[in-house]
């Protein structure tokens, strides 16, 4: 028997809230999709008052937009936004790794990377790549976590969904090539050299704007 989300227990809004934000974070609703209320609706078996509610939320998040004559539709980032989420995110994620590299992250932190980064592996080997955009925003939570600096890490969290929008073109052919760039950042701020692990940190943003300029969708 096929199990809705409207069975669950829990805030329909907030259900499905998690769903669609999932559904664009992994890249299956593109940039400039629509989403159609009745349809969601019915394929999440829930009446179009909580569609509506969590469209709101999505909305005051960024993932969407909508408009009286187009409807709501999956927010298209431009190539000035890109280049200005880009800047900011490697002036910000440089300075959490540095800070992290230099005061030294806590055994609680470093075991928590470790284990995202194992299970990022794992997933990346088994081709589940539905999973990768949760785990990546995790990834990059604890280190802004890491560098003891709350106002950097509300910032940054501010910051995530749009960067996951921008980031889901092409997750799946960059994946095995950025965990691999995590776990250099993770060995730069272990062996507290504050210079290599913003050395990696930079070739991680640029190698990720790199292959998002080359796969992103057409204006």
């Amino acid at each position: 028997m096929k199990t809705t989300i409207g069975a669950a227990y829990r805030p329909l809004r907030q259900l499905v809230a998690d769903e669609l934000r999932g559904r664009i974070l992994r890249g299956e609703l593109t940039q400039g999709s629509r989403v159609i209320e009745d349809r969601l609706a019915e394929e999440l078996g829930v009446s179009r008052n909580p569609v509506r509610e969590a469209i709101r939320l999505l909305e005051s998040e960024g993932l969407v937009e909508v408009t009286p004559r187009k409807g709501v539709m999956v927010t298209v980032i431009s190539g000035e936004e890109a280049d200005d989420l880009i800047e900011v995110r490697a002036a910000l994620e440089v300075t959490a790794v540095r800070r992290a590299a230099a005061r030294g992250i806590t055994a609680e932190i470093d075991a928590e990377l470790e284990a995202v980064l194992v299970e990022g592996e794992s997933v990346t080997e088994a081709g589940a790549y539905e999973r990768l955009s949760a785990l990546n925003a995790r990834f990059h939570d604890l280190l802004a976590r890491a560098s003891g600096n709350n106002h950097l890490v509300e910032v940054l969290r501010d910051l995530q969904n749009r960067l996951q929008l921008l980031f889901s073109v092409g997750v799946a052919r960059r994946s095995g090539r950025a965990w691999e760039e995590h776990r250099r950042i993770l060995e730069a701020i272990r062996a507290r050299d504050a210079d290599w692990a913003e050395a990696e940190m930079r070739a991680h943003i640029n190698g990720a704007a790199h292959r998002y300029q080359k796969e992103k969708p057409p204006a």
